[in-house]
Parts: structure tokens; C-alpha cells; sequence
């Protein structure tokens, strides 16, 4: 079985904590490279406030997939085995 970890929930969580701080416009006074700078430090700083939502969302990602997986191969057993057809009674 496939699992979820605590590396992934860090890149996740970085990644959503990043995306926040880009969007709200802080340190709009420091130009591009500083504000770049000064936004990776607060990544590596503050990320785990984001870990619990990043999990979630890993989580909901996983479940997805696994849905779409089980229904594929339900899909593809109909398929191999012609089921859901019927004769259609023309010769």
C-alpha cells in the first residue's frame, strides 16, 4: 500500500505556505530579488503552520486516484469480459 510522507507533506506544505505569501503582497517596498529572498526564508521558517492542510490535501489527492484506479480496472474487466451486452436479436 501506498503512503503519504512526511518529506512530501514538507514540499506540499512549502509549496501551499509559498503560494500564500506571493499572493498577498507582502514586502512590496523590496525589490524582485530581495522580496524573493526575503519569501524563501519565511518558507523555510513558517512551512508547518501549512503541514495539516498539506497533508489534507495529499490525502485527498491519493483517495482521488486510488478512486479513478479501481474504476478503471472495474472498466476494464466489463470490457474484457463484454459485459453489459446483450444480443441484439439481428442476425
Amino acid at each position: 500500500m501506498a503512503s503519504i510522507g512526511p518529506d512530501q507533506v514538507g514540499r506540499e506544505a512549502r509549496a501551499l505556505l509559498k503560494e500564500a505569501i506571493e499572493r498577498s503582497g507582502w514586502y512590496p517596498i523590496l525589490s524582485r530579488a530581495e522580496r524573493d529572498k526575503r519569501i524563501e526564508q519565511d518558507v523555510e521558517r513558517y512551512w508547518h503552520v501549512m503541514a495539516q492542510e498539506a497533508a489534507r490535501r495529499l490525502l485527498d489527492r491519493f483517495e482521488a486516484c486510488s478512486r479513478v484506479a479501481c474504476h478503471r480496472v472495474g472498466r476494464a474487466k466489463d470490457v474484457g469480459s463484454a459485459a453489459g451486452f446483450r444480443p441484439s436479436g439481428r442476425g
